[in-house]
């Protein structure tokens, strides 16, 4: 303990490589995307090359540190009004007119235990609404699936989580 996996894919290069199913993909915490580096660290990236520098790793923290984090995070507050906006944003995706595939009961814990742990990094007892809406897309854009009419129109997971967000009334 703690189990942690960190997987990337290849957006660009399909050959040879095959999409995860579905319920594979659930299981994953997060999606993330990395953009390029900016312009004076590729030209360090090349200057550590050219002097023959092993790129090094370092612990920033140990397991002990995640799990003491974890029961940390465990006794933030999460009041039942947050519950049932988690559970509405989660439901919008599986009666949303551009989504194929709306997302699981796994992605309302996702958002639950991800929003308890923000607030709790910010030095919050209790999570917040903005907790909630600043994760939805990390949580759940590798959890839903567009309908082809959808993205034929140019719209994108992303797009469309920004948009049940903004559907969703915020609760007070």
């Amino acid at each position: 303990k703690p189990f942690i996996v960190v997987a990337t894919e290849n957006p660009v290069e399909m050959e040879g490589t095959y999409p995860l199913p579905e319920a594979q993909v659930d299981r994953f915490l997060f999606k993330l995307w990395l953009d390029y580096p900016e312009d004076h660290e590729e030209v360090e990236i090349m200057r550590r090359q050219l002097s023959g520098e092993s790129p090094s790793v370092e612990a920033i923290t140990s397991a002990e540190e995640l799990l003491a984090a974890q029961r940390i995070m465990n006794m933030v507050y999460i009041d039942d009004r947050i519950l049932k906006y988690i559970r509405d944003l989660i439901i919008k995706t599986r009666n949303h007119p551009q989504i194929a595939l709306g997302c699981g009961p796994r992605a309302s814990l996702t958002l639950m235990k991800c929003s308890k742990a923000r607030a709790s990094i910010l030095g919050r007892s209790y999570v917040t609404p903005d907790d909630v809406r600043a994760l939805i897309i990390p949580a759940l854009n590798h959890r839903i699936l567009l309908k082809p009419e959808a993205e034929l129109e140019g719209l994108d997971t992303k797009s469309v989580l920004k948009t049940i967000v903004e559907d969703i009334p915020v609760p007070i």
